[in-house]
This record gives structure tokens, C-alpha cells and sequence, in this order.
């Protein structure tokens, strides 16, 4: 109760000051919003206007949040954007634990990395291991533009640098295609493992007289 009076304390000298904020030190969660609404009884907080969510290096932002007064389960909406170092995502929905640093989005999702672009129907990632799975529809294209692919599914290792894509998956890397059942693919050094029945074709690049 003390901390739900201290919450709600911070809220009502927040409304003077034009900007609501919560800081959590013992978890380091600082939430920043244009107004915020604490509800007791459902113990809930719903944030909107220009909300803000700094973790250590994670950063989320969105027009409105809605969540536990713990700041635990948090649900971000209207279009979102989470930021971990040189990585960026969007997408138009998020729902994201604050203890695990797990989450799924939702809503055209989108990852910008230093070496690719990936897309898909639904996000779901561990930032901790900075792990992401994409479910249907995933596609990759790296920034040098020598390849792009698609896949039924597709897991990206940022640590390792490696995307692995499985299920019906096309690339097409230069002028050459390749169809398979897995690719892995190292995205520094740009090398590609096929697994599977694997089909490679390569332009004839032989000119005429």
C-alpha cells in the first residue's frame, strides 16, 4: 500500500509539472509520459502521449502503454520502437516482460541491425541473449544488398551475427538463386549453408558473338 501511495503521489505532483514519471530504482525503470493514469483496484497503469521506457540500454516508446503497477507485463501500442544499442524495432504492437526481457510484436514488425533488414508477421525475442524468432512471412535483406531471402521462419543471432532461415526458403544472392530447406547464413563474412534438398541456379554468363 505504501508504494501504491508513493506511486500515486508522484502522479498527482507529476500533473503540475506537465510530464508524468515513475522511477523504479531497484529495478532501473524510469517511465516518462504525457499523462499517466494509476488504477488501484485493477492495479494498473496506462500512460499515453509520447510514453517513454528506459532500462539500462533498452529503450521503448510508444503513444500509450498499459500496465501492472510493478511495471512487470507491460502492452505498448499505436507504434512502437524499441532500441538496444545499434539495433532498432518496430512495429505497431508490443508485449513486453520487464523481468525476462522477453517480448512479441506485432503489427508489419521490423528489425534495422547493422548488417540487415528483417521482416515478418511476428516478432518474438529475448533481448537478454539477443535472440529473435520470426514467424511467416520472414524476410531478410542484408545492407550491402548482396542478398536478400524468404523463409516460412527465421531465427537471427546477434551475437553470432547469423540469421537461420527454415522452411520453403528462396534466396538470391548476386544473380544466383537457391532454393532450400534451411540456409544458414553468416552475415559479417557473408557465407551460406544449405541443408536439405538444395537447388542452385547460376546465370549463364557466357556472351554471345
Amino acid at each position: 500500500m505504501k508504494n501504491n501511495l508513493l506511486i500515486l503521489s508522484i502522479v498527482i505532483l507529476a500533473l503540475f509539472v506537465g510530464t508524468a514519471v515513475i522511477v523504479a530504482n531497484e529495478k532501473g525503470i524510469v517511465l516518462t509520459s504525457d499523462e499517466l493514469v494509476v488504477d488501484d483496484l485493477k492495479s494498473e497503469i496506462i500512460a499515453s502521449g509520447d510514453v517513454v521506457i528506459e532500462k539500462g540500454d533498452i529503450k521503448l516508446s510508444a503513444p500509450k502503454l498499459i500496465a501492472k503497477e510493478e511495471l512487470r507485463e507491460l502492452t505498448l501500442t499505436g507504434g512502437v520502437t524499441i532500441e538496444q544499442e545499434v539495433n532498432k524495432m518496430t512495429g505497431k504492437q508490443l508485449n513486453f516482460n520487464n523481468q525476462s526481457n522477453q517480448g512479441s510484436l506485432i503489427g508489419d514488425p521490423r528489425l534495422e541491425s547493422e548488417t540487415a533488414i528483417i521482416t515478418g508477421n511476428r516478432f518474438e525475442f529475448d533481448l537478454n541473449k539477443e535472440e529473435l524468432v520470426v514467424y511467416d512471412g520472414a524476410h531478410i535483406v542484408d545492407n550491402e544488398e548482396s542478398f536478400n531471402a524468404d523463409a516460412n521462419k527465421l531465427y537471427y543471432y546477434q551475437k553470432k551475427d547469423q540469421v537461420v532461415l527454415v522452411g520453403d526458403v528462396r534466396a538470391v544472392r548476386n544473380d544466383q538463386k537457391m532454393n532450400a530447406e534451411k540456409i544458414i547464413i553468416n552475415l559479417k563474412t557473408k557465407k551460406m549453408i544449405a541443408k536439405g534438398k538444395t537447388k542452385l541456379v547460376v546465370p549463364n554468363t557466357k556472351k554471345g558473338d
